[in-house]
């Protein structure tokens, strides 16, 4: 008969050492998340305040902290509107204005959009935001045509909603211009005369008359028509015609004017027209200009003098031909024996085509 050796069973854990193991695992299990989290502080204080306060620092400190709330980005800044929005420059500046809840601060920038005519916005520049409120980026490059500018703001919390549009249109080309009327190298018969044309709308026109040094302006309306008046002088009058479009493109062109009566004229002067009758004799010379019907000066016309004073026989010249200035000279001598009265001195003035004018000044002869 087979023996048996009795087994003894062991005996468990005394009750009081459970509870020391659970707490022992309980606090290794929350000492990893507490370090973890950063949390040494709690423990130094958990060991002094005892395990109950232990375990309620220790859950506070295993649990997530609560995220950083993302900067604002704030309100879109404002461009500064071109006062005229066409320009003939290759490049401009541009002035933003930040919303002053951000003047000053660091991580922030201002970024600038160009918009061409069927293209989506492309960046143009950049500028940190800085300490005053107005952000100029200098050197922004423009395209020919319409070019519309936005602005945001970028920052730690991303970039604003855009600027309102700032659009400047660069132009090169000349203004066209043109003279309706009157027309070139006509003739006026009064002055000043109306000059009315066509250029660009809004064009600064300006009339120049090399002739009298007169001046005239106009502004083009949003057709391109304009007009304005400038004074002439006798003969022919060269005036400069200027266009200035809002750019700042000019052209110009010469408008050639006549200014005359439409006949032929003769005016007669003299070197004196008054004598004393004890003085007599007394030398005298009289000058007749001769202008066409184009107010001009007439060369070649013949001009005949005659001088009729009282008491005395009349003095007639022979014909006279106008100088390359149109003038023809008659000098005479009014003798002794001239009686006190009124006397004439007329010219008769006669073209090769077979006009003809007159003119007269008074004589006085006195005791």
């Amino acid at each position: 008969m087979e023996q048996y050796r009795t087994l003894e069973r062991r005996r468990g854990l005394p009750v009081a050492m459970k509870a020391f193991l659970a707490i022992a695992i309980v606090a290794l299990s929350a000492t990893i998340l507490w370090v973890g989290g950063g949390a040494v502080g709690p423990f130094v204080s958990s060991v002094v305040k005892g395990f109950g306060t232990f375990f309620s620092d220790v859950g506070a400190a295993a649990s997530s902290p609560k995220a950083t709330d993302a900067p604002q980005v704030g309100d879109a800044p404002v461009i500064t509107q071109p006062e005229q929005p066409y320009t003939n420059a290759d490049t401009i500046d541009v002035t933003v204005t930040v919303p002053s809840a951000l003047v000053g601060l660091e991580g922030y920038s201002v970024r600038l959009y160009v918009t061409l005519p069927d293209t989506d916005p492309t960046v143009a520049g950049e500028a940190p935001v800085s300490s005053v409120s107005k952000v100029v980026i200098p050197g922004i490059a423009l395209a020919d045509g319409r070019n519309d500018f936005t602005a945001t703001i970028l920052g730690p919390g991303g970039e604003t909603e855009p600027s309102s549009v700032a659009t400047w249109i660069q132009d090169t080309s000349k203004p066209k211009i043109s003279v309706i009327s009157p027309k070139d190298g006509a003739q006026a018969t009064k002055s000043p005369v109306t000059v009315k044309g066509k250029s660009q709308a809004d064009a600064l026109v300006r009339l120049q008359n090399a002739a009298n040094g007169a001046v005239a302006t106009a502004t083009a309306d949003t057709d391109g028509l304009w007009e304005a008046a400038i004074a002439l002088a006798q003969g022919v009058n060269a005036i400069t015609v200027t266009a200035t479009d809002p750019a700042g493109n000019e052209n110009e062109m010469t408008l050639n004017l006549r200014l005359g009566d439409g006949r032929l004229t003769v005016s007669v002067s003299g070197s004196a027209y008054r004598f004393k009758a004890p003085n007599l004799p007394k030398a005298v010379t009289f000058t007749a200009t001769v202008r066409g019907a184009d107010g001009l000066p007439l060369p070649g016309a013949l001009v005949l003098f005659t001088l009729s004073v009282p008491g005395l026989e009349a003095a007639v010249s022979g014909e006279i031909p106008a100088d390359g200035d149109g003038k023809a000279t008659f000098s005479t001598t009014i003798p002794a024996g001239a009686l006190p009265g009124s006397g004439l001195v007329t010219v008769l003035v006669t073209t090769s085509d077979g006009q003809t004018a007159t003119d007269r000044v008074v004589l006085t002869v006195i005791e």
